[in-house]
């Protein structure tokens, strides 16, 4: 009998949910300083990435999927795989600064992976200047999240500027496709799965209904009680269109102000955006009374799962959008953030998780039949925002620096903004990817996180001369 591999069920999520206007691949946009590498070129570029890439089997990998999206589809070994296709250059128009970057990334993101091939591209970007270079590395997220995204990056890259490849852990370099069903396995497959699906479900629906029954107390409102999230100018249907917004903090300020009010670097993350988003929709006479809420991922890997794989769930998180004062807003998004994490952990389930229990037809059917605002009530958030341990050592790429990584992520109907930071020696790297036709004047949110981080270093007393 032939040995078959099925993607999760989180992993079909995203297969599911991907429609003409939504994508569900992430990327990173990777600025390269190449000066003291004499004749840099794509060449150098791609010899380095096809010598990475091809020791990881699952970049050979493509889907075979079950007709209709009854099932889940199959991983399987892509025979006419060819490295030249998935691995391309282009060039910004003179004179190549940041807003043309900006741009072309948004552009080359704003495109479909081929389900026929595996699903990844790089593009190398040249026009940026003597010895400047970029690339924008695209992933569907179907094959790994954040944390899975940022151990491929160990791989890929290199610590130093002359190192050979490093080794990859056996259970990555030894892992195998499948084989393609035969039409009787997939057929069986595809009918014992359905069955099981209705009987989760259903079982799902009863613990979630006696769960509640049990701990409901009329006489006794719910101690934290979690708000929805208002109407803003964020929030309606998306196109196919996209734009992209990047800068960087110091890692070093973010981490003083953590240690300084006893709170996580997520929540002083949550915090500066959440004083940029007050700023921005103040400034437009738009700010809602009600918090802006922010879905945060959140991880539920342990120390011995290092595969390139999908082990996240979501959460909605307060931005604290209604307070004035920067330490109440701090204060009260650490809190919520804390008793979500905890929730998370103990088996709380998100909207995502339930959404795995159907097969892809049925999640691409609830993509294109909602409304978009009822996608957005059913979430309970106005935006996200997700954060990325990255490397704290810079790293190489055919002996470039890769000088900056801006992420780039997925947004869905209903909300028209992801704010993904990733930190990266000695820096956080922000990556806004936006729907252009609900966020006007995108670059003036990146200035207002810059400027909630001066605020906070104010307070915290942050790069003051002690006397």
């Amino acid at each position: 009998m032939k040995t078959l591999r099925q993607l999760t069920p989180s992993e079909s999520l995203f297969i599911g949910g991907e429609t003409p206007s939504v994508y569900q691949h992430t990327a990173a946009l990777v600025e390269l300083d190449a000066r003291a590498v004499p004749g840099y070129s794509f060449a150098t570029f791609k010899r380095h990435m096809q010598t990475h890439i091809l020791r990881i089997p699952q970049f050979r990998w493509k889907l075979h999927e079950v007709p209709l999206g009854l099932d889940l589809p199959y991983w399987v070994e892509d025979r006419d795989f060819d490295p030249d296709w998935h691995i391309r250059r282009i060039a910004l128009p003179s004179p190549g600064d940041k807003k043309a970057l900006s741009e072309l990334a948004a552009w080359l993101y704003s495109r479909h992976l081929d389900r026929s091939r595996p699903l990844w591209e790089i593009w190398f970007i040249e026009g940026l200047g003597e010895g400047r270079f970029a690339f924008l590395q695209k992933v569907h997220h179907c094959m790994m999240d954040g944390e899975g995204a940022n151990r491929l990056t160990a791989v890929m890259w290199d610590l130093e500027p002359d190192a050979g490849p490093r080794e990859i852990d056996p259970a990555i370099a030894n892992a195998a496709a499948g084989d393609v069903p035969e039409a009787w396995q997939q057929s069986l497959n595809t009918a014992l799965h359905l069955t099981r699906s209705s009987l989760r479900i259903t079982g799902e629906i009863y613990d979630t209904l006696r769960h509640q029954l049990t701990t409901y107390n009329p006489f006794t409102p719910p101690k934290h009680a979690r708000a929805g999230a208002p109407e803003t100018c964020l929030n309606g249907d998306i196109s196919g269109d996209r734009g992209l917004v990047f800068g960087s903090l110091p890692l070093a300020d973010i981490k003083a102000i953590r240690r300084r009010y006893g709170v996580t670097v997520n929540d002083v993350l949550l915090a500066i955006v959440g004083g940029s988003m007050r700023e921005y929709l103040l400034a437009r006479g738009e700010l809602p009374q009600q918090a802006l809420r922010t879905s945060v991922a959140i991880s539920l890997r342990t120390a011995a799962d290092d595969k390139f794989s999908n082990r996240v769930t979501t959460t909605s998180v307060t931005l604290a959008t209604d307070l004035a004062d920067p330490l109440e807003r701090l204060r009260a998004i650490s809190g919520e953030s804390q008793r979500a994490k905890e929730s998370a952990h103990h088996g709380s389930k998100s909207v995502l998780e339930y959404l795995q229990l159907f097969p892809p037809l049925a999640v691409k059917a609830m993509m294109y039949l909602a409304p978009a605002e009822q996608i957005a009530r059913l979430m309970g958030v106005n935006l996200i925002v997700s954060n990325i341990h990255g490397s704290p050592r810079p790293m190489y790429v055919g002996g470039a620096r890769a000088r900056a990584i801006y992420p780039v992520s997925i947004i869905s109907p209903g909300g028209g903004l992801n704010v993904t930071c990733m930190s990266y020696a000695g820096r956080v790297y922000f990556g806004l990817t936006i729907e252009p036709r609900l966020v006007a004047e995108p670059w003036k949110l990146m200035d207002g996180i810059r400027k909630a981080l001066r605020e906070y270093k104010a307070l915290a007393g942050v790069g003051r001369r002690r006397s």
